[in-house]
């Protein structure tokens, strides 16, 4: 009896523990964004550093009519909508074409070429930048929505979600496809994508969240025709740029709505889907 109340009070201490350390560590992270959304519903007369309950919506329709008139925004969301969605959906053919190939194939080479996919995964950005940068200039792909995109078209990262959602996938199914006379783009488009589409999801939205936060290459690649949101944010934020706080925090907010509403919509798949990839990797 002693040693099971013994057991019982650690793990109703543990329990207390990691509560304690969820409660704490989402009042962190919810922090900044609640007083980001305060200060937005925030009276011009009030002092932001001392406001942190909102106080009004007719002026957080100023701030936000005039963010979206006399600031770039909008054509700085409609920018980066556009190369975002098309980095997705060139990612979406690369990574489940590599994942199937890797997954239920073998040809020579090909653990070589799957370590070397892993690698390229933990390999920092700014090692092969200035390559890249010469590589899609002399394609002329500068400042164009193909250009901005073409880093993010091809995800180490998504390969191996997609790979870790095909464990479940058999290989008696892919050959029992062929032998009934199934090609190997048709075993791909009818089967084994489909059956992807979870993971296809997980993906998805990391490389939206990826893509849509991303500063460095955008303001390297683009110049007039294709703004990026986050170029557009430093802008507004610099020091040498006069403009009110409230202004410059409701330009945040509408930059960090779509992100937030899609992990917000999706999260419960995207929790499972790490947690997936996690277990089986």
């Amino acid at each position: 009896m002693g040693e099971s109340n013994r057991k019982g009070q650690i793990k109703i201490n543990e329990k207390g523990i990691l509560t304690f350390m969820a409660v704490f560590w989402a009042i962190v992270d919810l922090l900044p964004v609640y007083l980001v959304i305060t200060w937005v519903f925030t009276d011009n007369t009030k002092n932001l550093m001392r406001t942190f309950v909102p106080n009004s919506v007719s002026a957080a329709i100023e701030h936000i009519s005039y963010v979206m008139h006399n600031c770039d925004i909008p054509e700085a969301l409609k920018d980066t909508m556009i190369y975002t969605v098309i980095a997705i959906a060139v990612m979406l053919i690369t990574a489940s074409l590599a994942a199937y190939e890797f997954k239920f194939y073998d040809f020579p080479g090909k653990k070589l070429f799957f370590s070397i996919v892993m690698v390229s995964m933990m390999m920092p950005f700014i090692l092969y930048v200035i390559p890249l940068y010469r590589f899609v200039f002399q394609l002329g792909l500068a400042d164009t929505y193909i250009g901005v995109a073409v880093v993010y078209m091809v995800s180490p990262l998504s390969v191996f979600i997609l790979m870790q959602f095909s464990e479940d996938i058999p290989q008696e199914l892919v050959e029992s496809a062929r032998i009934d006379g199934a090609g190997h783009f048709q075993v791909y488009f009818r089967i084994i994508l489909p059956l992807m589409r979870n993971g296809l999801i997980v993906a998805s939205i990391l490389l939206f969240l990826r893509t849509w936060g991303s500063y460095l290459w955008p303001k390297l690649i683009s110049a007039k025709d294709v703004t990026a949101i986050s170029s557009t944010i430093t802008n507004l934020i610099n020091p040498n740029f006069y403009v009110d706080s409230r202004i410059k925090v409701t330009a945040m907010l509408i930059a960090m709505l779509p992100p937030l509403i899609i992990y917000l919509f999706f999260q419960r798949k995207v929790i499972q889907g790490i947690a997936m990839s996690g277990l089986k990797g």
